[in-house]
């Protein structure tokens, strides 16, 4: 089952959405294809769609996950293992 991850960040991203994405990358290319990642601009509808109001936020299968923080690795892996049951 494929885990769909949407980052969304400022514009231009500020220095914590980088840190998000690039954890989120770290960890997709540990499930080797089976996480998908998207970025999207805190501004955008579908940051609408989710009540996005602060940023970095980290929406993993339609379920914000984070909000205003930076997961570490070992969160961040711990809620796409759960979104994968």
């Amino acid at each position: 089952m494929e885990v769909v991850v949407k980052v969304f960040h400022s514009e231009p991203p500020c220095a914590k959405c980088r840190a998000v994405e690039k954890v989120v990358e770290e960890v997709a290319k540990e499930y080797g294809g089976k996480v998908k990642v998207v970025k999207l601009s805190a501004l955008s509808d579908e940051a609408d769609k989710y009540g996005v109001l602060m940023t970095p936020t980290v929406v993993i299968n339609d379920r914000v996950a984070f909000s205003g923080k930076v997961p570490t690795k070992e969160e961040l892996k711990k809620a796409v293992e759960e979104s994968m049951k």
